[in-house]
């Protein structure tokens, strides 16, 4: 297992976190991935990219629905109407799996590959719940669990992995963990 990052990098991490959430153009959040940047989706096993060029296009694809929390556009805020938010936390050492080998396949590795690949090149995860109330995103409401992984490449964290383990309705756990973005 890869050691507990420092504060110093957990923060760090969510400073980039926040300045890639709030980045309101999809072209420019390809800057925050490494080109080898990956993605896996495990309520759609099929659903995976093995670079950022593709994640960049799926985040134009999931932005023409204009469910915003796909692509982490618009502001988080509180008002009558919907209740939108994400929180933030370093992931602890019992999360450090990545999927099924089903899940992990489309994107071109094992589940336990993935993890040796992490492990030798130090990546750092951190888990993002994000959700909206409203009932404009269908159901009630939308709750996406992702967990992000960086790595360093020259002396820039950048994100190599995108592991979206929850999209769908709203469970009654959004908020309750982590720091509120």
């Amino acid at each position: 297992m890869a050691s507990t990052p420092s504060k110093q990098i957990t923060d760090h991490l969510k400073a980039l976190y926040s300045a890639y959430r709030g980045t309101t153009d999809i072209d420019a959040k390809g800057a925050f991935f490494s080109p080898e940047c990956l993605q896996i989706c495990q309520p759609q096993p099929a659903y995976a990219a093995t670079n950022r060029q593709t994640i960049v296009k799926y985040l134009h694809e999931a932005a023409s629905t204009g469910k915003n929390l796909a692509t982490g556009s618009g502001q988080i805020k509180t008002d009558k109407e919907s209740r939108k938010g994400a929180t933030i936390r370093p992931l602890t050492a019992d999360e450090f799996e990545f999927a099924t080998d089903d899940v992990t396949a489309p994107a071109g590795f094992t589940s336990s590959a993935l993890k040796r690949k992490a492990e030798l090149e130090g990546w750092v995860g951190m888990r993002v719940d994000m959700w909206d109330d409203d009932e404009a995103v269908g159901n009630g409401g939308l709750l996406v669990k992702v967990q992000y992984w960086w790595r360093k490449e020259g002396e820039e964290w950048v994100q190599i992995l995108h592991d979206i383990m929850h999209m769908g309705p709203l469970e009654g756990t959004e908020g309750r963990e982590g720091e509120l973005l």
